[in-house]
């Protein structure tokens, strides 16, 4: 999925060119001293800077720089807090004004709320200063829940939602805010956001809409992400809904709906969030959840398998053991890796014999597929003998001697061979191998046996938007 929270940083044009322009040098601090209580030109161009990259860490899901960040520009805001206040009504500078309006937000204080609501609020205002003291609200996250004058907080939002004149990058922050300072004890209505989901003109709303209607979990959403969001022409708001779907506690409704579109929807995109979200409803009807995800690691695109198979481990069901096991022979990389990572949460001491095919992965032509079976090779067994791979086959043939071939015919005569000369000259032979006690975990063969028509049947004659790529 795409993420839009934020990333109108990057479509609001904040640089370091236009901060500086028309920004005066202010008063002067001792020096190796630092005056918080103005924004010079240096202190701009911290701020220009680590909101940009901000951006960037955003776009890019990069967690780890996106949390770094957070904190290390919350720890500036707060120190120039008064001079971002200040800021924010400087009549000489709209760069000034707009990054006074941001940055505002990361300093985690309601304080600031009063001042940038009355920002969003001044229609002599430019929409790009109003737009970026929204948010800076929107930023302030679950903190906008504590200010005191809720009532106002959340009519000024919601005129901003409403509002014809707004530019759809102003109303996804609005969404956002509005979905932070949501409060159900204090009966707020979901109904703006419902509203932008199925009347907003612009794509990037919808599907803002949705995510938040999704975070907030109220059921009263469920019809209308069912019916109008995965019954979306457009591929994205059906994926969204998919998604949203997810985390919502209503089981009855939410079940077969994602089953359908896990299914029968055109888009992997759509299948495989889907797939994903039906994890999440295990607990509500085991059979019909499991039953779905093995459909979903059979399907012919292999983001689908790969989220089958994570689904799978996530239901910490015993049932799934089997089908992960038959998934570390798939024909492709991403699943064999989500199945040794899957094996690795549902495998344990008392089961280890059956992480027996990770051993093969050991020598996987991927990186990745290695170091999942190594990682839950380890997790399983207690032990850690990284990729040495003789090694590990060492271990399992002397704890369980029934895994060795040499012990394939432990106390009986071999099989007498027969052979034949085809009529294409190509030797065939037969065996009559007894039945032996050695369970049944070696690994399948590379390439999934795929019966075309064991296919569940994809409904694929819809004409539907294929939308915006997301991964």
């Amino acid at each position: 999925m795409k993420r839009y929270a934020h990333a109108v940083l990057l479509a609001g044009g904040i640089s370091l060119a236009a901060l500086l322009g028309g920004c005066a040098s202010g008063a002067s601090a001792k020096k190796g001293e630092t005056n918080y209580s103005y924004l010079d030109d240096q202190a701009l161009e911290k701020f220009d800077a680590d909101l940009t990259r901000l951006a960037a860490a955003i776009q890019r899901s990069d967690a780890s720089s996106e949390a770094s960040l957070r904190r290390q520009i919350g720890e500036q805001a707060r120190q120039y807090q008064g001079a971002l206040i200040s800021a924010l009504s400087d009549g000489s500078s709209v760069q000034r004004r707009r990054l006074a309006g941001v940055a505002l937000g990361f300093t985690g204080d309601i304080a600031v709320i009063a001042p940038l609501l009355s920002k969003v609020n001044d229609n002599d205002e430019p929409e790009s200063v109003r737009h970026m003291a929204v948010l800076g609200l929107a930023t302030l996250d679950r903190k906008l829940r504590e200010y005191p004058r809720h009532d106002e907080l959340m009519q000024t939002l919601r005129g901003v939602l409403e509002s014809r004149d707004t530019s759809a990058s102003m109303r996804r922050s609005a969404v956002q805010a509005y979905a932070a300072a949501y409060d159900r004890v204090l009966n707020d209505s979901i109904s703006p956001l419902r509203d932008r989901f199925m009347s907003d003109p612009d794509i990037g709303v919808k599907i803002t809409a949705v995510n938040v209607l999704g975070d907030i979990g109220d059921t009263a959403a469920t019809q209308d992400l069912i019916g109008v969001g995965l019954g979306s022409e457009i591929t994205d708001v059906r994926a969204a809904s998919a998604i949203a779907l997810g985390k919502i506690q209503d089981a009855r409704l939410i079940i077969p709906a994602l089953v359908d579109s896990s299914l029968n929807d055109e888009s992997a995109e759509v299948r495989r969030e889907a797939v994903s979200s039906l994890a999440a409803h295990f607990s509500a009807d085991p059979d019909t959840v499991h039953s779905a995800l093995l459909l979903g690691l059979s399907d012919f695109n292999d983001g689908v398998r790969e989220s089958s198979a994570l689904a799978l481990a996530r239901t910490a069901d015993v049932r799934a053991i089997d089908p992960l096991l038959q998934a570390t022979g798939d024909r492709t990389a991403i699943v064999r890796r989500a199945a040794a990572d899957g094996l690795g949460q549902l495998l344990n001491k008392e089961r280890e014999v059956s992480a027996y095919p990770l051993v093969d992965l050991l020598s996987d032509q991927t990186p990745e597929v290695r170091k999942a079976a190594q990682v839950s090779l380890a997790k399983i067994t207690t032990n850690d003998w990284g990729d040495d791979q003789a090694r590990w086959r060492s271990y399992f043939y002397k704890t369980y001697p029934a895994l060795d071939p040499a012990n394939a015919y432990a106390g009986q005569p071999k099989p007498r061979m027969t052979t034949s000369i085809t009529g294409g000259g190509a030797r065939s032979s037969s065996t009559s191998r007894p039945s032996s006690s050695r369970p049944s975990t070696s690994r399948p063969s590379s390439g999934t046996n795929r019966n075309s028509s064991a296919q569940p049947s994809r409904n694929t004659g819809t004409n539907r938007s294929s939308g915006t790529s997301r991964r």
